[in-house]
């Protein structure tokens, strides 16, 4: 931010407490991002802050044409200041007006004092050349301690802007440059009437010294007392300052800083918000980065600021560049979007016709299911009244439960085979989900299960003692005794049938669902392990 221009102190004051106007102050503590919207709101309101300082210039302008001598002198002077960092060719206008004045000729500290803001003017549009034969062949033997002072800060100023200017073109040179304007540093300090400026000028030399610590200490105690002209300044030095020890956060929050306040300021001459455009275009805000620059440029170009136009120049195709091949980026991203939607919606339209196909396909097979089950609760209903009847005597209570038995099992087969029948249907038809259900064989386990479980209570019932007499044949040790929740174990059931009077082992196994081998290995363990004769042991059994 005007780096050279602020270390004349003095001269800077008329400046900004004649352009600012009353501004809210901004909240130093507040979130960088809350900030940069503050920016972002007052660069949206520049046209207003740059007519209130062209409303300003137009009133100076009113009371030179009404006034002479030293009032219109001060009203001219004044205008001058508030046209430096706005319109430069209004400013060289105003310095015309000043040398036209009867006065001029015959006035030489006014002559003097002309001829140094001509020469700022000119360093700051970046014609070094014309600024420096100014300042050269100015007389300092005559002048007085105001004018030297002027001299000291105009020379200062022209010789930063002129390092600015050789950074980007002959980097050497631009050192060298920067250490000969700092010999203005203990001139200045002598000269200097007011405290607080002779402080900021301290702040310049540490810096410019290295000693950013003191540096920034010093100014972050000059914020708490400081006007608003030394405030600005305070921001710029503090944001380069906190980027030389590499503090970025820091050092972004008082770039933003500055740039709300020259925006406010209603100037077009400044520097910190190109500088804050390549922070954030680095960050990757390059949207915000661009509308910045562009800001920036726009600006210069109104101020007519050559140097401020070359730093904007220089990073605007950059940043420019980047952000067209972001929009293309976000176009693709956009277009590859819509296409999974279509893509999406296309697949959700072939699912839904899927699932009202399977849909119809499963209010089919329920309805066979319900069908299924009340055939089976009318063949248990049956059986449960064939049951009754096979109380009625040991011989008929046998037959008819191998009548209910059998047809229990010839049963719960015929669901098996049914359920087969559909999953194989199913596959077909590539239903997936429901010929997993279907292929599931936890209905036919459960039933197995409540056959069983039906076959021992009945069983037992009949002959309620047969576990007890029939663990009397076998051997101690080998004993069979259900666990708890069980009623009969498979063994257990096996002799069971044969104690009903079924002796064929294919029977057996087919009743039970297991193989014929397990049925064989079955009735020879336990027939070994009888008390009496093995070869009469299921002759023993039939008669429990």
């Amino acid at each position: 931010m005007k780096r050279g221009l602020f270390l004349s102190i003095g001269f800077c004051l008329s400046l900004f407490l004649g352009g600012v106007q009353a501004q809210t102050r901004v909240d130093e503590n507040a979130s960088v991002q809350m900030l940069l919207k503050c920016l972002d709101d007052a660069i949206l309101n520049k046209p207003e802050y740059q007519a209130k300082r062209s409303a300003q210039a137009d009133s100076l302008q009113r009371v030179a044409l009404r006034k002479v001598g030293k009032e219109r002198i001060s009203a001219l002077h004044q205008r001058y200041n508030v046209y430096l960092h706005y319109q430069t060719d209004s400013a060289m206008s105003t310095l015309m007006w000043l040398k036209r004045l009867p006065e001029y000729p015959s006035d030489r500290k006014l002559q003097l004092s002309v001829s140094l803001d001509e020469a700022r003017l000119y360093g700051m549009m970046g014609l070094y050349h014309l600024a420096f034969d100014i300042l050269q062949d100015f007389d300092l033997q005559n002048c007085d301690d105001e004018l030297r002072l002027q001299y000291y800060n105009v020379m200062h100023a022209v010789m930063d802007w002129c390092a600015d200017y050789t950074s980007r073109t002959v980097p050497t040179l631009s050192g060298e440059i920067r250490r000969q304007a700092a010999v203005y540093h203990d001139s200045l300090l002598l000269l200097e009437p007011d405290a607080v400026n002779r402080t900021i000028i301290s702040t310049n030399r540490a810096y410019d010294n290295g000693q950013y610590a003191l540096c920034i200490d010093t100014l972050l105690n000059l914020l708490t007392y400081c006007n608003d002209s030394q405030r600005l300044f305070a921001y710029s030095r503090l944001s380069q300052a906190y980027g030389r020890i590499n503090e970025p956060d820091l050092q972004l929050r008082y770039l933003v800083l500055t740039a709300i306040a020259d925006i406010r300021a209603g100037i077009t001459e400044y520097m910190a918000l190109p500088e804050l455009a390549g922070h954030l275009f680095d960050r990757g805000d390059v949207d915000r980065s661009y509308n910045y620059l562009f800001c920036a440029l726009e600006d210069a170009n109104l101020c007519k600021s050559n140097l401020r136009t070359i730093e904007s120049s220089t990073i605007f195709p950059i940043i420019e560049e980047n952000r067209e091949a972001q929009q293309q980026a976000e176009k693709h991203s956009t277009q590859m979007v819509i296409l999974t939607l279509v893509i999406m919606a296309l697949v959700m339209v072939f699912v839904i016709l899927a699932l009202l196909n399977l849909n119809r396909k499963l209010q089919s097979t329920r309805a066979l299911l319900a069908q299924a089950n009340n055939n089976l609760k009318a063949a248990n209903a049956q059986l449960q009244t064939a049951n009754q009847q096979l109380l009625s005597s040991d011989q008929i209570k046998g037959d008819y439960l191998m009548s209910y038995l059998t047809r229990s099992r010839s049963y719960l087969a015929s669901i098996e085979s049914f359920q087969r029948q559909m999953a194989n249907l199913l596959h077909t038809r590539q239903h997936e989900e429901l010929k997993k259900k279907l292929q599931s064989m936890e209905f036919i386990d459960e039933e197995q299960e409540k056959f069983f479980a039906e076959f021992d209570e009945v069983f037992l019932t009949l002959y309620p003692n047969f576990v007890e007499k029939f663990n009397a044949l076998l051997k101690p040790e080998a004993a069979i005794w259900p666990k708890k929740g069980e009623l009969l174990t498979t063994e257990l059931r096996i002799f069971a049938l044969i104690r009903m009077g079924e002796s064929d082992s294919t029977k057996i196994a087919k009743f039970l669902n297991y193989s014929l081998t397990t049925i064989y290995n079955y009735r020879s363990r336990i027939r070994n392990n009888a008390i009496g004769n093995k070869d009469t042991f299921e002759e023993d059994v039939k008669k429990l």
